[in-house]
Parts: structure tokens; C-alpha cells; sequence
């Protein structure tokens, strides 16, 4: 037969044990938001990389298009 304390001990023990269960559920949740994050940011970096390139290639080639109709104008 076990004493109240001994009762009171266990029954604390649960709890942490539910608490740290909690916790671990928990952070394994922010693990997966935090990999989606990471999915959705390259993903943006990646399509703003390539708006840059072809910004910068037309305006090369405006560049170009406005330097030759100076001089044949």
C-alpha cells in the first residue's frame, strides 16, 4: 500500500509528464511551420531572382535599343 505522499508524488510526476509531452507535440508543430516558412521563402527568393534578371536584361537591351537610335537619328 503506497502513503498519500508517496499518492501526491506520482500524481506530480504525471502531470510533468503530460506537461512535457505538451511541450515536445508542441515544438514539433513549430518544426513543421517553420520548414513550410522556409519552403515558401525560397520559393519567393527564387521567382524575385528571376523578375531581377529579366528586368535587368530588358533594360539592357533598352539601353542598347535608345544608344543606337541616338546615333542614327
Amino acid at each position: 500500500m503506497t502513503s498519500p505522499h508517496h499518492d501526491e508524488l506520482f500524481l506530480a510526476i504525471g502531470r510533468l509528464e503530460g506537461k512535457v509531452d505538451s511541450l515536445l507535440a508542441m515544438q514539433g508543430h513549430q518544426q513543421e511551420e517553420l520548414k513550410e516558412h522556409d519552403n515558401r521563402i525560397r520559393v519567393l527568393e527564387h521567382a524575385k531572382g528571376q523578375i531581377m534578371g529579366y528586368a535587368a536584361a530588358i533594360g539592357a537591351g533598352m539601353s542598347m535599343i535608345v544608344n543606337y537610335l541616338a546615333k542614327h537619328i
